[in-house]
């Protein structure tokens, strides 16, 4: 008898166990954050493979923070920082030809999000290049990779020809007078 029942206790445990598993297999779970910490714009999106000039299209791609001794800037999912351009004009780039080798605009097919501490959902948008590439913008500048940045939150761009900066998550650009 004590022999059965544990044998019963044994192969109940085992169905939980099963089970458990199953449900925990077969739940999805969602990568994309709560609209509490991001927004959808209505801008769609190219994220970069390894290479700065690389693109991918396909996914939304979304737009995070990071922080450092400079402060706090936007990055893309990767960690791969982002930058503005002083010498854009408004919402107008002015980074062609070498420029663009050098700093690949942050280009879009999807839709764009944002998250991180102190972002501005509705600052993101975009603008179309003289190619007819959709460039994401945010706050109104468009943003740039630097080719020289390897590894996720480096910043080797920052200050480059005083032309090139981080841009914050209030779409300040960070030039170094005072960092967030």
């Amino acid at each position: 008898m004590l022999r059965r029942t544990s044998l019963r206790a044994l192969g109940f445990g085992i169905s939980l166990a099963a089970t458990a598993t199953l449900v925990a297999a077969c739940s999805s779970s969602s990568d994309t954050p709560s609209t509490a910490d991001s927004t959808k714009s209505s801008a769609s999106t190219k994220a970069p493979a390894a290479a700065p000039s690389s693109t991918a299209s396909g996914a939304t791609l979304v737009l995070k923070t990071a922080k450092g001794s400079a402060g706090i800037w936007l990055t893309d999912p990767a960690g791969r920082t982002l930058y503005s351009y002083t010498k854009d004009k408004g919402t107008t780039s002015d980074c062609y030809d070498a420029c663009a080798k050098e700093w690949p605009p942050l280009t879009t097919t999807e839709t764009v999000t944002v998250t991180g501490k102190y972002t501005v959902p509705s600052d993101l948008g975009s603008i179309t290049r003289t190619d007819g590439t959709k460039q994401v913008t945010y706050g109104g500048h468009p943003l740039y990779y630097y080719k020289g940045d390897a590894a996720p939150n480096q910043i080797k761009g920052q200050g480059a020809g005083g032309t090139h900066f981080l841009i914050g998550p209030i779409a300040n650009i960070m030039n170094g007078t005072k960092p967030q």
